[in-house]
C-alpha cells in the first residue's frame, strides 16, 4: 500500500533539507555516475566519506557519440578548518563502475566486488583502507559481475542479480554472498532462481530481513539488450519469505541505494521508472526525484519527500541523521557532481 506524505510535510521536509549543513560537489564539474561509498569512522572517532570510481562522458555528450571514462580515483570527504573538504588519497588499480560495496564491520574500510571495466566486467574483490590504501579482500566472485544489487546483512556483503558482461542479454540468476568477518571462506551462491534475474534492483537489509524489489530483468532484440522494468517486492528472513507483484507503486530500477536502513525503515531515493526507456537521449525530461520509505515489519511503501534534483545508479549514504547521495545521474548520459544531503524525518529514523 503506498500512503502520500501530506504536502505541508513535504514543505516541511524542503525547508529542513535547505537549513542543513552543504556537503561540497565532487571534484569533477562532470559528476560521476555509478561510484562505490561509505562512511567510515577514523581512529579518533570522526566520520568521513571515502568515494571511489564511477563513470562520465567529460568530452562530449553520450547522444554526440562522447567516450565513456572510467575512473579510478579514491576520494575522502572530511571535516578540515570547520567545513568539509575532498581531498584525493589514493588510486584503484583501474576505473571501475557498478560495483557492489559496503563498510567494513568495523567501518575502517570500503569493500567492493567485480564492476565493470572500460574492457569488461570483472571479479575481483578489493578494501580500500582510510589512507586511500587498496589490498585484496578474499576470494572473487564466482563470476564476473557488475550492475547488481546489494546490501551489508548480519556482517556479509550480499549481492542479487547483475550481469556477467557487457553485452548480456541476460541477467545473474542467482544471489551469492560474504562473510565480511572471514572472507578466506569464500562465496555462498544459491541456486538459480528467476527473481535473482535482475541489473540494478533495489536491494536492502534491516535486522534479520533482506529485501529485493524492482529492477529489470534482460532480453534480446536485434542481439542486443532489451530491459523490462519491475514493480514487484521479495523479501526473506530467517522464519519468513515472500513475494508480491506490486509491492512498489510503480517500476523502478537504479535507485540511489543500497537501501539505508533505520530502526523502523529502508529508504531508497530516485531511480529509474522506466516511463521514458527507449526515448532519445537527448530528450530525456530527468530521472525520479521520489523518496521512498519502506516499513520493516509491514513492507508498506511510502512516498515521504521528494529530492532535490532526478538522481540514480548513485550512493546513498546515512551521515548523522540525514541522507547523502554522492554524485550519480540525473538523465541517461548526465551526471551531477552534487552531494546532496536530506534530513531523514524524524518518524523514519
Amino acid at each position: 500500500m503506498l500512503r502520500l506524505t501530506p504536502l505541508l510535510g513535504v514543505f516541511a521536509v524542503a525547508l529542513g533539507c535547505a537549513q542543513g549543513e552543504p556537503l561540497p560537489d565532487l571534484p569533477d564539474p562532470h559528476g560521476r555516475a555509478g561510484m562505490m561509498a561509505a562512511v567510515l569512522r577514523e581512529a579518533d572517532g570522526g566520520e568521513v566519506i571515502v568515494a571511489a570510481g564511477g563513470t562520465n562522458f567529460p568530452d562530449k555528450p553520450l547522444w554526440q557519440g562522447g567516450a565513456k571514462k572510467y575512473h579510478a580515483e579514491i576520494l575522502k570527504l572530511a571535516r578540515q578548518d570547520g567545513g568539509w573538504r575532498w581531498r584525493k588519497i589514493g588510486e584503484l588499480p583501474e576505473g571501475l563502475v557498478g560495483a557492489a560495496f559496503c563498510a567494513t564491520p568495523r567501518r575502517d574500510g570500503l569493500v567492493f566486488a567485480g564492476g565493470a571495466a572500460a574492457d569488461g566486467h570483472r571479479a575481483g574483490v578489493w578494501r580500500i583502507g582510510l589512507d586511500g590504501k587498496v589490498s585484496r579482500f578474499g576470494p572473487d566472485l564466482p563470476r564476473t559481475r557488475a550492475y547488481a544489487g546489494f546490501a551489508a546483512a548480519n556482517g556479509h556483503l550480499i549481492v542479487v542479480g547483475g550481469t556477467d558482461r557487457p553485452d548480456a542479454t541476460e541477467a545473474i540468476p542467482t544471489l551469492t554472498s560474504l562473510d565480511l568477518d572471514a572472507p578466506a571462506k569464500g562465496w555462498r551462491t544459491t541456486d538459480a532462481d528467476p527473481g535473482y534475474g535482475r541489473i540494478i534492483p533495489l536491494v536492502g537489509a534491516g535486522p534479520n530481513l533482506l529485501l529485493r524489489a524492482g529492477g529489470c530483468s534482460l532480453s534480446a532484440k536485434d542481439g542486443k539488450p532489451l530491459r523490462d522494468y519491475h514493480e514487484d517486492l521479495a523479501y526473506q528472513s530467517s522464519l519468513d519469505s515472500g513475494h508480491r507483484f506490486h509491492g512498489l507503486p510503480h517500476p523502478l530500477a537504479g535507485a540511489a541505494g543500497p537501501g539505508v536502513a533505520t530502526a523502523t525503515h529502508l529508504l531508497f531515493v530516485g531511480g529509474d521508472d522506466g516511463s521514458q526507456y527507449g526515448h532519445p537521449h537527448e530528450t530525456h525530461t530527468g530521472l525520479a526525484r521520489r523518496v521512498y520509505a519502506i516499513d520493516l515489519e509491514f513492507l508498506e511503501v511510502t512516498e515521504i519527500g521528494e529530492w532535490p534534483h532526478p538522481v540514480a545508479v548513485a550512493p546513498l549514504l546515512r551521515l548523522g541523521d540525514d541522507l547523502v547521495t554522492i554524485s550519480g545521474e540525473t538523465r541517461p548520459g548526465v551526471r551531477t557532481p552534487k552531494l546532496t544531503r536530506w534530513p531523514i524525518p524524524a518518524r523514519y529514523r
